[in-house]
């Protein structure tokens, strides 16, 4: 029961430090966490504002054209955005230590396509789910990285389809995000 009351007291003394501080203004000032989208804003801005020389016309307009759309939509990436992204992703992936030498990438619209090796057909159906997620959480990581430097928005990741080389479809990704296993 000692303890309890000397816990209470050194609640209560320190609650009434912090009442003190704040009164004096000596407590820190906290402010509210801006929003990634902010920040993606930001960095285009930072884009404009290094390279004013390049075509400052063009640029003025398009950000014009890029404020005047509401300000807390990003555009989606777009197909022909796909290969630089597809370049990202690939640089990434080796900068993190993964061998994709057996792999090809490519895209059609906003999917990206893995190309894997034919033996990949015969893994188990775990193995294969635990590689899609995998290689999902790495391109999401990649995304978000890659989407913030393009001003495009982070939430509309590229949909993920793994086929062997000679073409058949190993795994998918469904509509709902999740990747589905499709050999059996």
């Amino acid at each position: 029961m000692k303890k309890v009351k000397v816990f209470i007291a050194g609640f209560l003394a320190l609650a009434a430090l912090g009442f003190v501080l704040q009164a004096l203004g000596l407590a820190p000032k906290t402010k509210a966490p801006e929003a990634p989208k902010v920040a993606a804003k930001s960095s285009t801005t930072n884009e404009v504002k290094e390279k004013p020389s390049e075509k400052s016309s063009e640029t003025s307009e398009a950000t014009t054209e890029a404020s005047s759309e509401s300000d807390d939509k990003l555009p989606k990436i777009s197909a022909d955005q796909m290969a630089s992204f597809i370049d990202y992703f690939k640089q990434d992936l080796t900068d993190k230590g993964v061998d994709i030498s057996s792999y090809t990438f490519h895209s059609k619209d906003t999917i990206l396509y893995v190309n894997v090796p034919n033996d990949y057909k015969y893994y188990s159906k775990t193995d294969l789910q635990a590689f899609a997620d995998g290689l999902q959480a790495k391109e999401h990581e990649a995304f978000n990285v890659w989407a913030g430097i393009n001003g495009v928005d982070f939430k509309s990741y590229p949909m993920i389809h793994i086929k062997t080389d000679d073409g058949n479809s190993l795994v998918s990704q469904k509509m709902n995000g999740k990747m589905e296993v499709k050999v059996k």
